[in-house]
């Protein structure tokens, strides 16, 4: 929807005789709000000077939760909500007496606007309390939105809907106006009432205001802190299917450095489909057919100075679609996505087809995977492997108890690396926000059993957590044992064969002075020993001074005592081993950090002390520069010097981000990085356009250089070509 399109109608006599209401009585901190009625919707342009807004009342106001709880706002908000049988309409006036001030560094999709003026709002389309969509937009135009699961103990941020929004600064202030499809948004059939919350960041305040909720000890992803938005009758949506077809192409340089020539060169290009319908408005099937990931951003690289696999996040969609829904209880993870359709070196096996269903019916929340994969001859570590096509499935379902508490399950079957493994697991969790009269409280517990060919016992995961998030105090405790043969195959597992015993406790007071925010003192300590009480690591951090000062600068010291007990030797670098022993060693950190408010910004940190049998220095630091809404820089350096009894060795990561956003619908973003522990320089090179909601295009570069001699040669590179465009019915 643009321009001067109109996008649905009720009836003329209904939208006459229905009237805005808005309660000024609250349910505790509960506020509520009524939706107005519209058969002409608003164009949706930013300047919100539809006559229609007029029949709207503002909400209600909002209060001030950063840096003072409960006072008035800076400036004043004012927010209409408007609807149609097809659309939720939002429009936003955003007061300010400065508007020259008002920050806004970019308009990338899906940016995180930690120091732009934004609004943020959450939507709770199933009344739950603890689910909810949410969007943001700064004022220049700016979109983002992501899916909050379990009041944010999941915030998942690549999500993409598909709705329109517009932002406009002017003389008074800024102004937002968003057209959200009710095909967009999963929601109870039947339901007339749902959560909702909004905040207001003032960036060069740091301010924060919320309409709902507005204490310190709540985010605003606690959607059960939401207040309630009333009057949803007549909503729709429709068949309630998308079907994205879309058209792939690659063209695939390899190349043998050594030898100097070309050693593979192809041109391929193929269709594919996605396509997701709603069995209820709540309850979503997804089909993938010749799955491509082409626009998918590569891993940033990370240095692993530890005997332990390292964690990479998923970034591809098919599996980032309410992840949420897969969400278990921290200490394992019986079901990581990466693990379909990857291999460890983030190699792609290809995928024929995939089917998800994800959603929520009554007070369940249901999600089932399962994946065909087809074979694959790759090259690991140097040598050919062959990885034959398997079929891998995932289900989670959970129950809702009372507000915020929940119990479910998990089973997981198949191995990406062929054989037989199943996952078996439980867990039950217990949230309140009431605990002592108003502080946040929880309590975990899970297990996990795998099943897997050729072995019978120590099969176990399991373990419980008791935490105290709020924000003066915080604290949590928590116990896990992982037992040796516990092989969660599309899982993630760190350290195997361990008991893990953990608690922390942080102290953060809001002094009264008009330089310093807050401070920080924190303490934290793991004990981890084998399954047969023999103990392996102990570490204590402890964190004697963070302040973040009102301008949002922010220092910390951090002091780390390590004691290692290695009953095997482990290579650490080529040809330098770690020996089998007991080691103790103190490291000691600093760390200083511009706030990001400013158009230049700079972070660095230092730290030495002992490692293993030897010594290790750190150093890092970062460079942004964000000198408006067009473009945005970073630059990250990180390098550890490490001298050890068997030899030293120096690790070097460099990172460089350069984004163009030309205008909220197109941009160009660049990513370059490189190690010397790989000695590789890789760039990553992406433009896409948004013509309208839900089509897209990308264009695609990849080049991975390799070091020969005193310079770098090409031995990969790969242009695609995507376009998608979604059908809705």
């Amino acid at each position: 929807m643009s321009g001067t399109k109109r996008i649905g109608v009720l009836p003329a006599l209904v939208a006459i005789g229905m009237a805005v209401h808005v309660s000024a009585s609250q349910d505790g901190l509960r506020p509520h709000a009524s939706a107005t009625p519209t058969s002409a919707p608003p164009t949706i342009d930013g300047l919100l000077t539809d006559d229609v807004w007029l029949r709207a009342t503002p909400i209600g106001p909002l209060t001030q939760v950063v840096p003072t709880e409960g006072a008035e706002p800076s400036e004043r908000t004012e927010v209409r909500i408007l609807y149609d049988p097809d659309y939720l309409y939002i429009g936003i006036r955003c007061f300010d007496s400065e508007p020259d001030k008002i920050i806004t560094t970019t308009r990338l999709r899906d940016a995180f606007l930690r120091s732009d003026d934004r609004v943020e709002l959450v939507l709770d389309t199933f009344l739950d309390h603890r689910n909810a969509f949410f969007f943001q937009m700064n004022a220049g135009g700016s979109k983002g939105d992501a899916l909050i699961t379990n009041n944010g103990r999941d915030f998942n941020k690549p999500w993409n809907g598909i709705w329109e929004g517009k932002s406009n600064i002017d003389s008074l202030g800024w102004t937002i106006e968003i057209a959200l499809p009710f095909k967009t948004l999963n929601f109870k059939e039947g339901l007339t009432t749902w959560g909702l919350n909004i905040m207001r960041y003032i960036g060069r305040r740091l301010e924060r205001d919320r309409w709902a909720g507005a204490r310190q000890n709540y985010r605003l992803f606690n959607v059960v802190h939401a207040g309630d938005l009333t009057g949803l009758q007549g909503i729709r949506q429709g068949l309630g299917l998308d079907v994205v077809p879309f058209f792939t192409s690659n063209l695939r340089n390899e190349r043998m450095v050594d030898g100097g020539g070309v050693d593979d060169s192809n041109f391929f290009g193929e269709p594919g489909l996605d396509a997701f319908y709603k069995i209820i408005p709540s309850l979503t099937l997804g089909l993938t057919v010749n799955t491509d990931f082409a626009e998918t951003e590569v891993d940033e690289r990370q240095i692993n100075l530890t005997r332990f696999p390292l964690f990479f996040p998923e970034q591809r969609d098919f599996f980032i679609q309410d992840a949420g829904v897969f969400d278990f209880p921290e200490g394992t993870i019986p079901f990581f996505s990466r693990r379909i359709g990857l291999t460890d070196a983030g190699q792609e096996v290809p995928i024929a087809a995939g089917v998800r269903l994800t959603g929520r019916a009554g007070d369940y929340n249901i999600g089932v995977v399962d994946v065909q994969t087809d074979s694959a001859n790759l090259v690991v570590d140097g040598e050919p492997v062959v990885f034959d096509s398997q079929n891998l499935f995932a289900a989670r379902i959970s129950k809702n108890i009372g507000e915020q508490s929940s119990i479910g399950g998990i089973l997981t079957n198949g191995d990406p690396d062929g054989g037989s493994n199943s996952v078996f697991g439980l867990d039950a969790q217990y949230r309140t926000s009431e605990f002592g009269g108003d502080q946040n409280f929880m309590a975990t517990a899970w297990g996990v059993m795998s099943d897997t060919e050729n072995i019978s016992n120590s099969e176990l995961a399991y373990g419980l957590r008791v935490a105290y998030p709020n924000d003066i105090w915080r604290w949590s405790v928590s116990f896990a044992e992982v037992q040796e043969n516990f092989k969660p195959a599309l899982g993630f597992v760190r350290r195997d064969d361990i008991r893990r015993y953990s608690a922390d406790i942080s102290y953060k007071p809001r002094p009264d002075t008009e330089a310093i925010r807050q401070y920080e003192f924190s303490l934290e300590t793991d004990l981890f020993t084998t399954t047969g009480d023999v103990v392996e690591t102990w570490q204590l951090e402890a964190q004697p001074l963070g302040i973040e000062f009102e301008s949002g600068d922010e220092f910390r010291v951090e002091v780390e005592q390590t004691h290692d007990e290695l009953f095997e030797p482990f290579e650490i670098r080529d040809n330098i081993t770690i020996p089998v022993g007991d080691y103790d060693s103190t490291l000691t950190r600093f760390e200083l950090e511009s706030s990001n408010k400013r158009v230049l910004s700079v972070g660095l940190n230092f730290g030495l002390g002992g490692f293993f049998n030897g010594t290790r220095e750190l150093y890092g630091t970062f460079l942004s520069w964000r000198p408006g809404s067009l473009f945005t820089g970073r630059i990250e350096y990180s390098q550890n010097d490490v001298d050890l009894s068997d030899g030293d060795f120096t690790t070097r990561l460099a990172i460089l981000r350069a984004n163009f956003s030309f205008t909220p619908q197109i941009a160009w973003n660049n990513f370059a990085q490189w190690d010397d522990e790989s000695d590789e320089f890789g760039l990553h090179s992406r433009f896409y356009w948004i013509p309208r909601p839900g089509s897209e295009v990308f264009l695609v570069f990849n080049e991975t250089l390799e070091r020969q001699g005193s310079g770098f040669s090409p031995s990969f590179q790969e242009l695609s070509f995507k376009i998608g465009y979604t059908l809705r019915f």
